[in-house]
């Protein structure tokens, strides 16, 4: 992988969010093996800064919601602690998980 080209490019616009972040995790382990601190390389530090900013972060640490006037880190918070609670309230109901089913291949019973 190279780092540094890949973070140029994701600078100059990139939006999706997904591929940026595995270049994140890619560049992070490349800069690791040279032995240098992730948190302290240039290329990661330009990913995420561009993920970042994709995300809206300064929004998470200086804004409001217009209608309630709640910190959008307090909503952001209350909304993951909600997510947590149902998804350990389906695990723990007794429920199985619900499994999608691949369709029949040729050959295949």
């Amino acid at each position: 992988m190279k780092r540094h080209k890949d973070a140029l490019g994701i600078q100059e616009g990139a939006i999706n969010v997904r591929a940026m972040a595995r270049s994140l995790v890619g560049a992070a382990e490349e800069a690791a093996s040279e032995g240098a601190g992730a948190e302290q390389d240039a290329a990661v530090r330009m990913i995420v800064h561009r993920l970042a900013r994709v995300c809206r972060v300064d929004l998470v640490s200086y804004g409001y919601d217009p209608e309630t006037l709640t910190d959008t880190f307090q909503l952001l918070v209350g909304e993951c602690k909600a997510k947590a609670e149902q998804e350990a309230g389906a695990i723990g109901s007794g429920q199985a998980p619900v499994m999608l089913e691949v369709g029949n291949r040729r050959g295949s019973r």
